[in-house]
């Protein structure tokens, strides 16, 4: 963390944390890997009642990850203790041997074991696994999910959209893996110690974050300074060219974006190539890039590195309510084109994503819609991405700049870590213009309408 942030950390001593303690082997020829270690993890009772279980998601068992877990028995507090399998493999439910009192703390280790073949690129595979001699790893741990209610938010992910929703922790993660191949991985790294048979075990630690990934491969690097924090390009060496790209524009919208809505917290950001990742991915103060050696690199970038503020550091229901932080993420890159680019390509990008929307045969349809609610991936990037941009641009216009601004930088000093929703975000922006946003939030996000000049 940088010094002005370093408290946080402290700010959440209730918050989970994670020892993990994993072995990688890899084989870019055959394009098979695994992943097996044990992840001891502390986790406190937030709420006013006691709990009887805890849940842990096995995301790499998701359909959008090219992989598949298995986890337990847990030693829970000195007692071993069987899971019982929910999701079909994507969750387990264990029984706790005593009920956990509420501000109580558990302790719980579990080992885990992950076999990953295949190549993400294929069919709708693109999270998590195997790409031209990469592999790429987020979420590869037991995580706990959020509580709601006193209830665990175990949930199979839809389809399309993102996969996890997770509260803010701290990691420590210890990673054996081959030393012939460059290791990238969320936080900072603490110590590196180079074992017997070629491989190298390398420590991480990290801030309050949302979620912890790794990336293996035979990676290029490039590095630029923003304000003390440090940008890390990692890129297969036939991309060299889009590296220094990616990376400069990685430390411009840095830069941007800590001035017009607040201090990026952590002292170090990553991005890798991933051919084939999607567009690019964000995971907290690591990102991966999917379009290097396409010709489009810069948006994919401002993108992901937008992201660092919508869901890494302002979290929300990614499943329930993804325009927050995709139509955040959408505008950021206007934001890039606009004050750090040409203010005319920002006025151009705008207008096409306003002639995509006309041409929809229903432009009316709200921003607001859960995942589940798009049938295709064409409709969720039309109406969560370009239409959310519009949105926020129309927001901008209602409020005036210094306005709009000033409500970022407030929804983010608000909401910081947290969990915010659209009703946060509405009441934000209108006790930052002490003004009644009812009617543009009606017609652009809840219910929908003929927005002007369309």
């Amino acid at each position: 963390m940088l010094p002005e942030f370093q408290g946080d950390a402290r700010s959440f001593p209730d918050a989970t944390h994670y020892w993990i303690d994993v072995n990688v082997d890899f084989d870019p020829r055959r394009e098979v890997g695994t992943i097996e270690g044990l992840s001891r993890i502390q986790f406190t009772n937030p709420h006013d009642e006691p709990l009887s279980d805890i849940v842990l998601m096995l995301w790499p068992n998701d359909r959008q990850y090219r992989a598949e877990a298995q986890a337990g028995p847990a030693l829970i507090d000195g007692q071993l203790v069987a899971g019982q399998p929910e999701l079909e493999g994507l969750a387990q439910r264990y029984d706790l041997p005593a009920p956990l009192e509420p501000g109580d703390t558990l302790d719980l280790s579990v080992p885990f074991s992950i076999s990953i073949a295949g190549l993400i690129e294929e069919g709708n595979v693109h999270r998590f696994g195997i790409t031209e001699g990469v592999l790429f790893a987020p979420t590869f741990y037991p995580l706990v999910p959020r509580l709601m209610d006193g209830e665990w938010d175990a949930r199979t992910a839809p389809i399309i959209g993102d996969t996890t929703v997770s509260d803010v922790a701290l990691y420590q993660v210890r990673i054996t893996a081959p030393s012939d191949q460059t290791l990238v991985a969320t936080g900072a790294e603490l110590d590196r110690e180079l074992l017997e048979a070629g491989r190298v075990a390398t420590t991480f630690a990290s801030g309050p974050v949302r979620d912890f990934a790794f990336a293996l491969g035979p990676f290029i690097t490039k590095m630029e300074q923003v304000n003390g924090i440090t940008i890390n390009g990692w890129a297969l060496p036939e991309h060299e060219e889009d590296l220094g790209v990616m990376v400069g524009a990685a430390a411009t919208q840095l830069d941007l974006l800590s001035e017009l809505i607040g201090l990026y917290p952590y002292t170090e950001l990553d991005l890798v190539d991933v051919p084939g990742a999607f567009g690019g991915i964000e995971y907290p103060g690591l990102v991966s890039i999917g379009t290097l050696g396409g010709g489009n690199v810069i948006d994919p970038t401002v993108h992901e590195v937008g992201h660092q503020w919508f869901y890494g550091l302002i979290g929300d229901d990614q499943h329930e309510e993804p325009w927050l932080d995709e139509a955040a993420a959408s505008y950021t890159q206007v934001l890039y084109h606009e004050q750090a680019s040409r203010r005319g390509y920002a006025t151009g990008m705008l207008t096409f994503f306003r002639d995509q929307v006309r041409d929809h045969p229903n432009p009316e349809r709200p921003i607001g819609h859960a995942v589940e609610d798009y049938d295709t991936w064409a409709d969720y990037g039309l109406f969560v991405y370009r239409k959310g941009a519009l949105f926020f641009d129309a927001l901008r216009g209602e409020m005036g700049d210094d306005l709009f601004f000033e409500f970022l930088q407030r929804f983010y000093d608000q909401h910081r870590y947290e969990i915010a929703t659209a009703v946060d975000f509405q009441s934000t922006a209108e006790a930052t213009c002490a003004c009644d946003l009812d009617a543009l939030f009606d017609l652009w996000v809840f219910e929908g309408g003929e927005i002007p000049g369309s």
